[in-house]
Formats: C-alpha cells, sequence, structure tokens
C-alpha cells in the first residue's frame, strides 16, 4: 500500500478543504513552521485506517474544529497494482458517519463493508501498526507499546513460524488466563472494560479532559488572535512608514528615468543607422557615376580607334579584311561591357535618389517633413513618368527594327557587290566628255550601277543602263519593304524616330522605376504612415500642414542614352560583322573588299558619333571624371565616421528590455504595497470584531474551574491504573518464562534492525524485549545502557530504527503500509541526523516514508519527493 494524496475538510484548523498531492513512492518530505496542520495530517489519517466512521470517540472528537462541522478525511493509495480512493467522514451524531471506497474511479464499497476491507487492508497486525511505524511528535519511549503488543507478537509468530514453541505448556497458560479473568474485569485489550470502575472514572476523565481541551483551544484561539493582530498592525506600520513609501515612489522614479534614458538612446541608435545607410548609399552612388564616366570615356576611345582603324583597312589591301572582323568581335565585346555597365548603374539610381533625399536629414522632425514633402511633390511626375513608360517603342519591338535594318543594309551591300560595274578609258589625246547621271565621268574611275544610270555621250547619244534583274535586288525590296511595314505599325517613318521613341521609353521607365524607388525610399510603410509618425513626435505640428521643402541634388547621368548607344552599337557592329563575313565569302573580288572595308568605315564613323553624342566634349567629359573621383575620399571618410557613430551609439545603449522590467518591478512595488494595507486594513477590522467576541466569554475561569476537576479524577483514575498494573505485572512474571521460546521468533526483527543501527554505531548491540518485542537495552562497546537512561534524543533515534525494521518486516509479509514520522527528530544533532538521512533513503527504496517537520532548514537536504500544504480552489 503507498499513499498518493491526502485530503482534509473540517479537521482542527482546515475549516476549508485543503490536499498534499504528488506523494511519491520511496522519501517524501513535508516541511513547514509549527502550527501549520501536520500533526492534524497525521491524527486525521490514524482516524481514517483505525477509527470506525460510526465512531465519536476523543481521538475522533478531537478532530472536530472549533466552529463545529464534521469532519472529513480522504486519500488516494495504490495497492496490488490497483488505485484506491477511501473516504471517511465522521459526525457526533451517533451512526451517521460514512465510509466509502472506490477502486478506478468505480464505488467498491460502503458503510460497514467499507470498515472491513479496511481492517483487512491494515492486517496483520490485527489493531493496525500505528504504535509499531506511525511516530508521533515527541514521542521517544515507545508509550503506546502496550497498544500495539499482541500485534507485534502476531507479527512475529506469523513470520518466524514459531508459535507453538512460544506457549510453555498448557498449565502456564491456565495460571495466565486465570490472572486475565481478574484483569478482565477491569480492563480488555483495549482499554478500560465498559461499565466497570476504571471505565467510569475514563469516562469522567475523558468528559473533562474534552472540556478543557475545548476551553484551552478557545483561550488558545484569543490569543492567536491577538497575537495575529499584532504582526498585522507591524506589518501594517512597515508599509506606511514615510521613508519606506518614499523609497518606493524614489526607485519607480529612478527606473522610470532609465527607462526613459534607454528609450531615447535607442532612438539616436536609429537615426545614426539610417545616416550611416543614407551615407552608404550616397558613396555607392558615387562609385556608379564615376563607373559610368569611365565606360564612357573607354568607349569613345575605342570608337575612334576603331574608326581610325576602319580607315586603315579600307584604304589597305584585301588582306586586312580578317582584321576588321577581328575589330568588329572586339566591338561587339566592348559593347556588351557597356550595356553591363548601364545595367549596373540604373539598378543603383534608386538607392541613390533615396541617399541624396535622406542626407538632407538632421533631425527626426525635419528628415520626416522632408520626406513627406518630397513624396508628395513626386506624385505628379510618377503619374507622367508611369504614362511615358506604357508608350514608345519597348525592347523587342525596337530590336525587330533593327533587324530589319541591318537586313537592309546587308541586302544593299550584297546588290552593290552583284552589280555591274562601269569604267571608261579615253583614246590617247581625248579629254573627258562622258556624263554618268549628270556629272563628269572620269578616266579610271569604276562605278558600280546596282541602280542603273544614264551615260551621257555629248554631241551622240545618252545611253540608259538599266539594273539587272538578280534575287539581290529582290532581297533589298523585300527586306525595304518589310521595314516600311515595321515602321508603320508603329506609326513611324525612320528608323530614326522609333529608336528616339525606344530612348524615351527608357528613360520614362528609368525615371518610373527611380521615381517609385525614391517613393518607397521615403516612405516604407506608405504616405498614412509618414503622416503618423510625424504627428507621434512629441510637439510635432500638424501633419496635414505639409511644411516647405527645398531639396538640392546634383544632376543624375543619362543613364538611359548610354543604354540606348550601346544597344545601337551592339546592332551596328553585328551587322558590320555580317558585312565582313559576306565580304570574305565573296570571290575575294577587290571590289567587294572595298565596299565591305567602306561599309566597316560608315559603321565606326556612327559609333564614334553616338560615342560623342552620349560623352560629349572629351575635356570636359574627363574633368567631371576627375571631379567625381576627387569627391570619393570625402564620402569614403563620411561612411566611416557613420559607422564610427553607430558603433559608438550601439556599444553605449543601456539594456532597454532590463530597464522596462525594473520600471515594471518598481511599479509593482508600489502598487502591491497599496494594495497590502488596504488589506491590512480590512483585516484588523475582521480580527478586532472576532476578539470582541472572544473575550465577551469568561473562558479562562471556566478552564481553571474544570481543571480542578479533571485533577481529583485523574487521581481516581491513576490508583486504578496502579491495580492493573500490578496485574500485569504478575503476568508478566508468568510470561518470562516463555522468554527462551520467544527469543527463536525475535531473530527476523533483529537481522532488519541491526544494520540500521550500526549506521548511527557502528560497534552498537540491541537487546530486545521478548515481553514487549520492542528494545530495552542498548550496548556500545563496553557500556551497556538500559532504554530509560539513553538521552531524547538516542532515544528518538533508536524508536525510528525500530520502526523501520517493524516496516520491512510487514512489507516482506507483503502487507507493506507507510511509514510516518512527525516531527519525529527533534533531538537529533546535525552529525547523527545526516546519518539517519542516509538510512531513510536507503530505506525508501523498499518503503513509502512520510516525513513531517517543522525544522525546514535541517531537513533541507534530506531529499525526496517535497510536499505542500493546498487549499483546493487553489489547486483547482
Amino acid at each position: 500500500m503507498k499513499l498518493t494524496s491526502i485530503r482534509l475538510t473540517n479537521v482542527r484548523r482546515f475549516v476549508d478543504p485543503v490536499e498534499i498531492t504528488g506523494i511519491g513512492p520511496g522519501l517524501n518530505l513535508l516541511s513547514a513552521p509549527n502550527e501549520q496542520g501536520k500533526s492534524t495530517i497525521f491524527d486525521a489519517l490514524h482516524a481514517l485506517f483505525f477509527k470506525d466512521a460510526k465512531s465519536w470517540d476523543k481521538e475522533v472528537r478531537a478532530l472536530a474544529p472549533h466552529a463545529g462541522g464534521d469532519p472529513e478525511v480522504e486519500v488516494e493509495l495504490t495497492h496490488q497494482g490497483s488505485h484506491f480512493r477511501i473516504a471517511k467522514s465522521f459526525t457526533k451524531s451517533a451512526g451517521k458517519g460514512t465510509a466509502r471506497i472506490w477502486r478506478e474511479g468505480t464505488l467498491l464499497h460502503q458503510a460497514d463493508a467499507a470498515e472491513a476491507w479496511l481492517r483487512d487492508l491494515i492486517a496483520p497486525p490485527k489493531d493496525g501498526p500505528v504504535g509499531m511505524l506511525w511516530l508521533r511528535q515527541g514521542l521517544t519511549d515507545f508509550a503506546d507499546a502496550k497498544d500495539t503488543l499482541e500485534a507485534r507478537r502476531d507479527l512475529m509468530s506469523s513470520l518466524s513460524g514459531e508459535v507453538e514453541a512460544v506457549t510453555g505448556g498448557q498449565k502456564m497458560e491456565r495460571l495466565r488466563r486465570r490472572l486475565r479473568s481478574d484483569l478482565d474485569r477491569m480492563v480488555t485489550s483495549r482499554g478500560a472494560r465498559k461499565g466497570g470502575p476504571l471505565a467510569e472514572v475514563e469516562a469522567r476523565v475523558a468528559a473533562l479532559s474534552e472540556r478543557r481541551d475545548a476551553l484551552t483551544g478557545q483561550v488558545a484561539d484569543l490569543r492567536q488572535l491577538l497575537d495575529q493582530r499584532q504582526l498585522l498592525r507591524r506589518e501594517q506600520a512597515e508599509l506606511a512608514a514615510p521613508e519606506e513609501t518614499a523609497a518606493r515612489q524614489s526607485r519607480l522614479r529612478h527606473a522610470e528615468t532609465a527607462l526613459a534614458a534607454a528609450e531615447r538612446h535607442r532612438e539616436q541608435c536609429e537615426q545614426a543607422r539610417r545616416a550611416l545607410d543614407l551615407t552608404v548609399l550616397q558613396r555607392d552612388g558615387q562609385a556608379a557615376r564615376i563607373e559610368t564616366q569611365t565606360a564612357r570615356l573607354a568607349d569613345h576611345a575605342r570608337a575612334a580607334t576603331a574608326l581610325m582603324q576602319a580607315a586603315e583597312r579600307r584604304d589597305g589591301a584585301a588582306d586586312q579584311a580578317a582584321e576588321a572582323a577581328q575589330q568588329l568581335k572586339q566591338a561587339e565585346a566592348t559593347a556588351a561591357q557597356a550595356r553591363d555597365s548601364v545595367a549596373r548603374a540604373r539598378k543603383s539610381v534608386a538607392a541613390a535618389l533615396h541617399a541624396q533625399a535622406a542626407e538632407q536629414a538632421q533631425l527626426r522632425r525635419t528628415e520626416l517633413g522632408e520626406r513627406l514633402a518630397q513624396f508628395d511633390a513626386r506624385q505628379t511626375e510618377l503619374a507622367k513618368d508611369r504614362q511615358q513608360a506604357g508608350q514608345g517603342v519597348d525592347a523587342d519591338a525596337l530590336a525587330q527594327l533593327e533587324d530589319l535594318a541591318q537586313a537592309v543594309t546587308l541586302a544593299q551591300h550584297a546588290r552593290a557587290a552583284s552589280a555591274a560595274a562601269l569604267s571608261v578609258r579615253y583614246l590617247p589625246g581625248r579629254t573627258a566628255t562622258l556624263r554618268l547621271n549628270g556629272e563628269n565621268f572620269e578616266e579610271g574611275d569604276e562605278i558600280a550601277l546596282p541602280d542603273g544610270g544614264e551615260l551621257e555621250v555629248p554631241g551622240l547619244a545618252t545611253v540608259t543602263l538599266h539594273p539587272a534583274r538578280s534575287d539581290a535586288a529582290g532581297a533589298l525590296s523585300e527586306a525595304e519593304t518589310a521595314l516600311a511595314t515595321a515602321l508603320g505599325q508603329l506609326d513611324f517613318e525612320t528608323l530614326a524616330q522609333a529608336r528616339a521613341a525606344h530612348q524615351a521609353r527608357l528613360a520614362a521607365t528609368a525615371r518610373l522605376k527611380e521615381g517609385e524607388a525614391t517613393q518607397r525610399a521615403l516612405a516604407p510603410e506608405g504616405r498614412e504612415a509618414l503622416v503618423s509618425a510625424i504627428a507621434a513626435l512629441p510637439g510635432g505640428a500638424d501633419p496635414q500642414q505639409e511644411p516647405e521643402i527645398t531639396a538640392t541634388c546634383d544632376p543624375l547621368p543619362d543613364r538611359t542614352t548610354l543604354e540606348a548607344a550601346l544597344a545601337e552599337a551592339e546592332a551596328v557592329q553585328t551587322r558590320a560583322e555580317a558585312n565582313l563575313a559576306k565580304a570574305r565569302t565573296e570571290e575575294g573580288a577587290v571590289q567587294q573588299s572595298a565596299h565591305g572595308a567602306l561599309a566597316e568605315a560608315k559603321a565606326a564613323e556612327a559609333d564614334l558619333d553616338r560615342a560623342t553624342q552620349a560623352l560629349g566634349e572629351t575635356e570636359i567629359a574627363t574633368t567631371e571624371l576627375a571631379a567625381l573621383r576627387a569627391e570619393m575620399p570625402a564620402l569614403e571618410q563620411s561612411v566611416t565616421d557613420a559607422c564610427a557613430e553607430d558603433a559608438r551609439l550601439t556599444a553605449a545603449a543601456p539594456d532597454l528590455e532590463q530597464a522596462r522590467a525594473a520600471c515594471q518591478r518598481a511599479r509593482s512595488v508600489v502598487e502591491t504595497a497599496q494594495s497590502r494595507l488596504q488589506d491590512l486594513a480590512r483585516d484588523l477590522a475582521v480580527l478586532d470584531a472576532r476578539i470582541s467576541a472572544h473575550a465577551s466569554h469568561a473562558v479562562e475561569e471556566e478552564l481553571a474551574e474544570v481543571t480542578d476537576q479533571l485533577a481529583v479524577a485523574e487521581a481516581r483514575q491513576k490508583a486504578l491504573h496502579f491495580e492493573v498494573a500490578t496485574l500485569r505485572r504478575l503476568d508478566q512474571a508468568l510470561e518470562a518464562a516463555q522468554a527462551g521460546a520467544q527469543a527463536q521468533y525475535l531473530g527476523p526483527l533483529m537481522a532488519e534492525l541491526t544494520p540500521l543501527l550500526r549506521r548511527l554505531w557502528p560497534e552498537a548491540q540491541v537487546q530486545v524485549d521478548a515481553d514487549s518485542v520492542l528494545p530495552s537495552q542498548l550496548a556500545r562497546g563496553a557500556a551497556e545502557e538500559q532504554l530509560t537512561q539513553l538521552s531524547g534524543g538516542t532515544q528518538e533515534q533508536l524508536a525510528l530504527m525500530v520502526r523501520l525494521a517493524f516496516a520491512r518486516l510487514l512489507a516482506k509479509s507483503g502487507r507493506g503500509i507507510p511509514v510516518i514520522l512527525d516531527d519525529a527528530l527533534v533531538y537529533t544533532d546535525d552529525a547523527r541526523i545526516e546519518a539517519l538521512f542516509d538510512a531513510l533513503t536507503l530505506q525508501a527504496n523498499d518503503l513509502q516514508i512520510l516525513v513531517f517537520s517543522c525544522r525546514q532548514k535541517s531537513f533541507r537536504d534530506l531529499g525526496g519527493t517535497s510536499l505542500a500544504i493546498r487549499p483546493v480552489q487553489a489547486i483547482a
């Protein structure tokens, strides 16, 4: 059997239900100050297991509270693998108490059947092991040994199998029966015989004792109320003391000041971080502009070089065609690099604009106001850019037009390469007289006539030259028609107009992206959030009254023009490469090589023109680049300074959460003190009323009168007890003859007791009295001492060891029950108590042990499961 929980209602001081839960199978400790109800729990468990529910004797009556009410005791336990709940309710109305037992939540027994089940649960011994295993507060001398004598004998006999050996013969038994008959007229095994003189005097003593106890309780209640009132008044004075109140308020003010400082510092850290971000964006934007300008200068230089090389190749021989093709490939790589540079520059525009706008912010209010003004100022521009970004020619359409234009150019070169050529050689002495298409036709000229022409012979005739009908002419016509159709579908007359429209669309798209990025940078959470942030600033103006803000920034580079120029350069270079390949595959004729070189030279001139338009004056562009590079060290230093400021503020930042917690705790202390003062005033009023009610009854005078009557009755009781003791002593003398046989069944007890004693006294030997089956003498070394000669601490230690030994015997017999100790080690010193703690811990491996103690500090090192008495409603 092992307890798991205990619940009391209307038991002495526990008028409201309380319970102890979580009782473990081994060692358990309930540590609490005096007068907290530990002994009450001990007595309530004794009543539950060993008192009939219909009983209302002295011990049961002692459980009732002073205010009246029926004591109720309930436990939960495990036994033989099942969970049981046992509940008993005692009442002063004769025979009205109740007993009920549940197993696994189902009602198993009630009334007499429940009592019978309990008797079987705790047997053997017959009358329960309370005196044998449950050690009461202050008990050291086995004062209840007689109550459990038969129980111990029955246990020992059943364990050793020596019942017959203990009898000592029939004659001895007849003598002892006669002696016991004389005792039976006075007493029974349970106490005084009903109707006998001892029973009458004991009833008188019990009645007077009960009245005395009741009056003593009332007097104690009155004194307790007075003491409680004194404690409450002292606490009230301490809480209401001006210096304490001032100290609490001072701590609260200090905590609030620290919290405000921490919050201000956090705002400074956020401002420094924003300033750092803006400075980094500004530096990166400047680096992007430097990279863009550098790329433009490089592109211009490469275009000029390409033009010079193309002119050389135009004037050179046909074997330079391969070099021209390589130059075209280099131009393509250059165009690709330029496009990458433009793409990177375009991605950084939004961040640069945000950096330029945010750079103006020195204070939070000014920064937010400027951002709001900039946000609103760009709304109209964004709407216009959004409209323009959806118009014009997109990149796919322009690429299609470029491909068509390239096809026209290739067709023109192909037609020119395949067309008939005309040359003239005058006879000696004759001058130029022929005219081609209205111009003099000089000797040595070789002119291709892809479109035909008119050759005029002055004074003779006009010769019309018709173009040859070839696939090249048809291809050129188809290419020109396709280009014109595509331009017409887009409402353009020339490719230049389409290119300009595409550049305008790109510029609008770039401005739109930049504007939207700027709007997001100015108001990441929207305009309303920005307005709300301004309104939330302490002492801020009306956010609807937008302040005038003048923002300045350097002109942004024309990224869209650069992108268009690079795209055009790529298209021209592709056409040049196709023309060169076409020329290289032609029959190697000089005329075809010349036409290819001429086309390449024209493409190079177009590249240089576009690069010049994008760059402007070379000297001015170089000067601008030098100026941009000169500004970079200052921007880098600004970033370094911003980083240092951010790191400094971060390192010096106080713990905001800790400041909040400290402020909350200080505020809670003030509020708790105020609430406690109100509670104290209310509790003192209630105590004053209760004290007045108690003082109106003369309980102390009545207590003195009852005490005198009790003394007379106890004297008579003592005389009768002496007579009974004499008869019992004679019975013990006769029983002494049986000591030899009885020693045989003390072996199991000694086998369990001796190892326990050796934990305290390594050389100790104990002698157990065969009559009482309890220790009577302790031998340590050469000294032998009677139990009554031992100190109080040694007696209580020995009493504990004997209980543990009997508990182990019961457990081995299959009838194990908990060992309960109620402040049983009050006289034990610190050194021995450690050894006893070890003994209890070791025995708890096989037994369930419940230790009740008021020595909270000393028992802190006992270990085991910690228990507590808690109100039922608080747990629920």
